[in-house]
């Protein structure tokens, strides 16, 4: 992998260690509004999809209720939420080598400006690319080819960092290279076919990628 003049993160799994508190929500959003039961594993799928998305998949008429709920939730459990160690160290590594820095994530607008830990680490960034109902949502590529264009970068200039199946498909989508950001704390290799994939198993290890150092 050759220099690049962009990197383009994930939020949740990525940045965010924020798996298990959107799981718990939702398993308590679903009890509460519709008294169902979920194991971990049966909405684990959750992870990486828009919200209402997940809550289409569930089968719910109520979306946008039930977002806000599910929403609240994670508030209640914003405790348990973290930046992942090491990540305000390798953005600050990037920035200081003037490299353009974006987020591209499934969450909506709101969910970003009401994240309290996401918010002490936006500054980095030059872009963020939300997920609205004008785009497709990962893994098609719309979210990579809009944040692309504003940030004036080419495909082979930029890397998508990102830890799931859906990052996967949206950098292979718009002919991307992809970083699958396993420092969570299950080994997320298992979930992907590619053998080649390049796998970083801390944050700091990016830089080793996209500037040699």
């Amino acid at each position: 992998m050759h220099q690049k003049k962009c990197v383009l993160f994930d939020v949740d799994g990525t940045l965010v260690d924020t798996e298990k508190v959107t799981i718990e929500a939702l398993k308590i959003t679903m009890k509460e509004l519709y008294n169902r039961d979920y194991s971990r594993n049966e909405l684990n799928f959750a992870v990486g999809l828009p919200g209402k998305h997940t809550l289409h998949k569930l089968g719910i008429e109520n979306i946008d209720a039930t977002l806000r709920v599910w929403n609240e939730q994670i508030q209640k459990l914003i405790n348990e939420v973290r930046i992942y160690p090491q990540i305000e160290e390798t953005l600050n590594s990037l920035k200081n080598k003037n490299i353009k820095l974006g987020i591209v994530t499934s969450r909506y607008d709101f969910e970003v400006k009401e994240d309290i830990m996401l918010n002490e680490i936006l500054h980095h960034f030059d872009l963020i690319v939300t997920y609205d109902e004008s785009l497709r949502p990962k893994p098609y590529p719309d979210q990579l080819l809009k944040a692309l264009k504003e940030l004036n970068t080419n495909p082979d200039e930029a890397v998508y960092v990102g830890d799931t199946h859906y990052d996967y498909g949206c950098a292979k989508g718009c002919n991307m290279d992809f970083i699958l950001a396993n420092w969570g704390e299950v080994d997320r290799r298992d979930n992907f076919d590619d053998k080649n994939i390049k796998i970083c198993n801390k944050p700091l290890d990016l830089l080793h990628y996209i500037i040699g150092g």
